[in-house]
């Protein structure tokens, strides 16, 4: 990855830390899916007001970045926060980004009982953010004036062939393939 992604490791692990010591075994798993939905969701809702260009115009990375995560706070407050449990509750099999609540629900469960489960589901909690952490990064170089090419290329260093219908989906799977898979298999370890 060209970015460094270290900060938004770090957030991931202190967010786990808290919530196993905030939670019981049978809620803890849960929460973490919820957190991973909750994510999702204002994500794809940030995306869609990209795509419906109602996001500002920024003169510098440091500056859009600063402003996207504050984007991205406003949306899941006002938009996302008050609406996830009844989403999630009519419609658990939705994919969301790369994301079904159903699926991961299930995994949750068993992971109250099964801690390669749990280790599994922490895992995922971890890849997920720093994947919406690209996704967000790529939003804020765009909003720069960059290409998507360019945006991918500036985050990963990968040059790639222009994606025309990218949504939200495809801009994470692309940040799986083009680094967050390699990010992870290089600084990955269980948390104790």
């Amino acid at each position: 990855m060209m970015v460094d992604m270290t900060q938004a490791y770090t957030e991931a692990t202190n967010n786990i830390r808290t919530w196993r010591t905030r939670y019981s075994a049978d809620e803890y798993p849960h929460k973490i899916v919820i957190n991973m939905m909750y994510r999702a969701y204002t994500m794809r809702q940030v995306w869609n007001d990209f795509m419906f260009g109602r996001l500002p115009r920024y003169n510098n990375f440091t500056t859009a970045i600063g402003e996207m995560e504050k984007y991205y706070s406003a949306v899941a407050y006002n938009s996302v926060k008050d609406n996830l449990l009844d989403w999630l509750g009519r419609q658990p099999n939705e994919q969301v980004g790369t994301l079904t609540f159903s699926r991961y629900e299930r995994l949750a469960s068993l992971a109250e009982s099964d801690r390669t489960k749990k280790e599994e589901l922490e895992f995922s909690y971890i890849f997920e953010l720093l994947c919406d952490k690209c996704v967000l990064y790529y939003l804020a170089i765009r909003q720069c004036g960059k290409s998507s090419v360019e945006a991918i290329q500036l985050l990963t260093g990968y040059i790639i062939e222009d994606i025309p219908q990218i949504d939200y989906t495809i801009a994470k799977q692309a940040f799986i393939q083009l680094g967050i898979g390699r990010y992870m298999h290089e600084h990955y370890t269980p948390l104790p």
